[in-house]
């Protein structure tokens, strides 16, 4: 069946034009066409294995829909109805316990396990190269400003997610059965005191790494990813790949089966996807471990046993340590959202807007993705509108858990306030916002400072694209420090201005106008 949202869509306009409305046997014939289409989401890390999971499917004779999302969001997509017929998680645990109605079947399709990409230079140094490190001494480093890595935001990534877990469940020395008693934050905080590149995806990560490869000494990320970072010329250092001695969890990617009338398409698919042809082709030249039994994996990955360890087996720990990581663990952030209110944005674009905005708000949201996404405690949010000229800032400091539904309430009154009008001054609104930021870096030094550009038209007023860059490299790098620009193409946008601002900035370009605008806000989140 073809997405929910689409097949609502196409009802609703064919009755609005009722005299092109099909007869009766085209739309009997239609919906049987439809129903031949698997719809699965896979893991945001996979989106590289796109053209191979389709080519499986065309191989298999079944079409498939595919998207991709992170693990939480994934859940909560199945759990409020969406048209989902199968997922590709990257670890099954979580899915597992949160999932409402539980999978009819579950095949693991390839594995690929944690590791610590470390600076050859730097795994001497630590005597790593010796004897393998256990988490806690990793903490230990990190805290004396010894170990500084990439890691993803755990709330968005299974990558950062199976990290926090392994920390967690390796020093209370516990699998399955931690509880949150037995959790060590401490250790946890000790340990993140050393993220200081943070990214929503493994695949961004490691762009992001390549950029900043000089500042940090290693990245965790599959050891997939790692060895293929490695065969890239701009790496300055190879990264020696460490396990740690009390174990890692692995990435065991389970294709999980929700809806029975597409069983016998899920095992078709599933057929292709295990089948030797497949394994020997896609998944040995990209280091990730086969299961079927007769491919062997690539020799650069390690043969030796790497102990394994298990998410918690609750799910009243896993929000308890992901809710601790927001607001208690992670590194404190400042974002500034730029806004127009154009007369462009007039009507609906504006209610999308402001719905956006105000989804960051909701910490009683019935999704645990989008309560852990909302802003919370150790954030400082500033809100800087613009039109033909550049708004007031009001700025928003959530300090405290006391003040985040003072501050969430505040920021709600503010966006209901606002209201278009006038033109568009794109790089004026930018300039000062990067003023805001550099001033931000002063008062708050340890804190990850990053800018949301959303705009729906083409700049008319103010500065130019090119008055901006010439000013930013007069005054950016003076300041030596990062602010990543995260423009969301909507409307008119000029894609590939907002490309160079992603670009110069070492940001990310973000899709606004086929996405929800509230959904790529929340996808953002995982970059700060």
């Amino acid at each position: 069946m073809i997405i929910t949202r689409y097949f609502t869509y196409l009802c609703l306009v064919l009755m609005l034009v009722a005299c092109s409305r099909p007869s009766t046997e085209d739309k009997a014939a239609e919906s049987k066409s439809n129903a031949n289409v698997l719809s699965v989401v896979l893991g945001s890390e996979l989106k590289d294995m796109d053209a191979a999971m389709k080519a499986a499917a065309q191989q298999a004779g079944i079409e498939v829909n595919i998207s991709y999302a992170g693990t939480l969001e994934m859940v909560d997509k199945v759990n409020s109805g969406e048209a989902i017929d199968a997922i590709l998680p990257a670890n099954g645990a979580y899915p597992s316990l949160a999932l409402q109605t539980k999978p009819l079947a579950k095949e693991k399709l390839f594995y690929s396990r944690i590791a610590i990409g470390v600076k050859q230079a730097k795994v001497k140094a630590l005597g790593w190269d010796k004897h393998a490190p256990t988490w806690e001494q990793i903490a230990r480093v990190a805290k004396a400003g010894q170990f500084r890595y990439g890691m993803t935001n755990p709330i968005t990534s299974n990558t950062g997610m199976s990290t926090l877990f392994a920390v967690a469940s390796a020093v209370a020395h516990k699998t399955e059965d931690l509880t949150v008693a037995e959790v060590n934050q401490g250790v946890l905080k000790d340990f993140l005191s050393g993220h200081k590149l943070t990214a929503g995806s493994s695949g961004w990560l490691v762009d992001a790494y390549l950029k900043e490869q000089q500042q940090l000494d290693g990245l965790i990320n599959y050891e997939s990813v790692l060895l293929r970072l490695n065969q890239n010329p701009a790496l300055i250092d190879k990264l020696t790949l460490i396990y740690p001695e009390d174990g890692v969890i692995t990435a065991d990617y389970p294709l999980m089966l929700l809806k029975e009338a597409q069983r016998e398409r899920f095992n078709q698919w599933v057929a292709v996807l295990k089948g030797r042809d497949f394994q020997q082709q896609h998944l040995v030249k990209a280091f990730i471990s086969p299961s079927h039994p007769d491919v062997s994996a690539d020799p650069a990955l390690v043969n030796d046993t790497v102990a394994e360890l298990s998410f918690p087996n609750q799910l009243s720990v896993i929000d308890a340590v992901l809710q601790s990581y927001q607001n208690q663990l992670r590194r404190p952030t400042t974002a500034i959202y730029v806004l127009d209110v154009s007369g462009s944005m007039d009507g609906q674009r504006m209610t999308d807007m402001k719905e956006a905005m105000n989804r960051l708000t909701q910490h009683k949201s019935s999704t645990i993705s989008e309560r852990l996404l909302a802003f919370h405690e150790r954030e400082t949010v500033i809100l800087l509108p613009f039109s033909g000229e550049v708004y007031p800032s009001q700025r928003f400091d959530f300090l405290n858990k006391e003040s985040v539904a003072k501050q969430s309430a505040a920021i709600q009154q503010v966006i209901a306030n606002l209201d278009t009008r006038g033109g568009t001054a794109i790089y004026s609104a930018l300039d000062k916002a990067y003023e805001l930021a550099l001033g931000e870096a002063k008062l708050q030094p340890n804190n990850l400072i990053t800018i949301v550009l959303l705009t729906d038209g083409e700049n008319n007023e103010g500065m130019s694209l090119l008055d901006w860059f010439n000013k930013r490299d007069r005054t950016t790098p003076q300041a030596n420090i990062t602010i990543r620009t995260f423009p969301i193409v909507f409307g008119e946008a000029n894609p590939e201005e907002m490309q160079q601002v992603a670009a110069a900035t070492g940001g990310k370009v973000f899709e606004g106008r086929q996405d929800n605008l509230a959904k790529v806000f929340r996808e953002i989140r995982g970059y700060q």
